[in-house]
């Protein structure tokens, strides 16, 4: 049975903006370690970092990106980038879809690229399908085309492109796939209540940038009556 405790080992701690410096991973892997994050997500540039400050910590992930954040790279630097991943460490990675190449309607390429980066891994790989840029008849079609390739998750959006991410969306993804993958919510995503209805509709994932998981988990240690464990961390 779900209870509020376990929400923390929901979230994909991340740091992927453009700006993400070396003090941001940091936090990123203190609040992975405090709460028992689900992982660790950052820029493939700091994965041995993230890795090498969770040792000891083995119930959080190490993840990474692949395409981040627009999706239009050639399948083969995809794949390459994948693979290097995997052999640095990351056990899981998140990939973006081409969303130019699906709202062209090229579904066969599309999913021909995502088919081509799952099959060169081992590791999960979450597939991001920019619900940003998506109605809902295109949402459940590139949830389908996402499980259709390969992906253990279909996950909402890279957070980056300003239309955020609703409980609506999640209950489109679930139409869709029903239980066949799993569902990521990310972007946009500011308060418990929001993570909790999201969960009802079928999210079992969730990516939170740094900045905007502090509140969250302060609000999480206070509807659970414990002095948060924010303010223990450096």
């Amino acid at each position: 049975m779900f209870s509020l405790e376990d929400l923390p080992r929901m979230i994909d701690m991340t740091s992927i903006y453009a700006d993400s410096q070396l003090k941001d991973i940091d936090r990123v892997c203190d609040i992975a370690k405090a709460y028992h994050c689900a992982s660790t997500i950052a820029f493939p540039c700091y994965l041995s970092y993230t890795i090498k400050n969770t040792i000891g910590y083995d119930d959080v992930l190490h993840g990474s990106v692949t395409g981040f954040p627009f999706g239009g790279e050639l399948t083969s630097a995809k794949v390459y980038e994948a693979k290097q991943l995997e052999l640095m460490g990351a056990q899981e990675i998140d990939m973006v879809m081409n969303v130019g190449a699906f709202l062209s309607g090229n579904q066969k390429y599309t999913k021909q690229d995502m088919t081509t980066v799952c099959e060169s891994v081992k590791v999960p790989v979450k597939v991001i399908i920019e619900t940003s840029f998506l109605n809902d008849a295109q949402i459940a079609t590139a949830a389908e085309l996402a499980v259709a390739a390969g992906a253990e998750f279909v996950k909402t959006s890279t957070g980056l492109h300003g239309r955020p991410t609703t409980v609506h969306m999640i209950k489109t993804i679930k139409d869709a796939i029903g239980d066949s993958a799993l569902i990521k919510a990310a972007g946009g995503i500011r308060d418990v209540d929001t993570m909790l209805e999201m969960i009802d509709a079928g999210a079992s994932r969730f990516g939170l940038g740094v900045r905007s998981a502090e509140p969250i988990l302060r609000e999480i240690d206070t509807r659970l009556a414990r002095e948060s464990l924010m303010d223990y961390i450096k």
